[in-house]
């Protein structure tokens, strides 16, 4: 798989108490306080307004976050928009995509100003190809990439039990549903990435 425009998505556990008014100036001070490794932080756009829309987004230069309510789930969504630096390969495009996406998870569950009101489930997330041409939503996409997404997951998840949903359609993105049966902390995802990612 040879396109960098990878996208992954975690939901909310209960979305009950947010709004998404308080992700606004979370994501200025954001860019105010450049939280955001090896990111370019541009702006914030607001589509709250928006039915099952993206939500907050903060704008950078490489990718888009987003807090997400496709279908009424809210998560946060990150999609790569530019190629990665020292990431040759699939694989390690899949880490470069989601260390930072974990990274803003762990950093809105310490948000004071939400108040502990914002936790990730981790047994499920959606990985996505936002590139028709190179990732068109076929079996063909899915053999390819399988391989090293079960290596990921096996990494992330370690024995736990992990499958991979996938449905082809002409009409819709490349996406694959994760679904583990366990379920670690953000941190203890984060760690594990960094362990492998050490290793190699």
């Amino acid at each position: 798989m040879e396109s960098y425009k990878l996208a992954v998505k975690f939901f909310v556990e209960d979305a009950s108490s947010l709004h998404g008014s308080e992700f606004v100036p979370i994501f200025h001070s954001w860019i105010q306080q450049k939280k955001v490794a090896d990111h370019l932080t541009i702006d914030v756009a607001d589509y709250e307004h928006v039915p099952n829309g993206p939500g907050t987004l903060l704008i950078t230069l490489e990718a888009n976050f987003s807090t997400d309510r496709e279908d009424g789930k809210l998560g946060l969504l990150y999609v790569r928009k530019l190629p990665i630096n020292d990431a040759a390969t699939f694989p390690e495009r899949l880490r470069a995509v989601l260390r930072p996406t974990l990274e803003a998870m762990h950093r809105l569950e310490e948000e004071p100003t939400l108040g502990g009101k914002i936790k990730f489930r981790t047994d499920e997330f959606l990985f996505r190809i936002y590139d028709r041409l190179l990732g068109p939503n076929n079996p063909e996409t899915f053999a390819a990439v399988k391989p090293e997404l079960e290596a990921l997951v096996s990494e992330l998840y370690g024995s736990a039990p992990v499958a991979l949903e996938f449905k082809p359609s002409a009409q819709a993105l490349f996406e694959v549903h994760v679904k583990a049966l366990g379920s670690p902390t953000v941190g203890k995802l984060l760690n594990r990435l960094s362990a492998v990612v050490t290793s190699k």
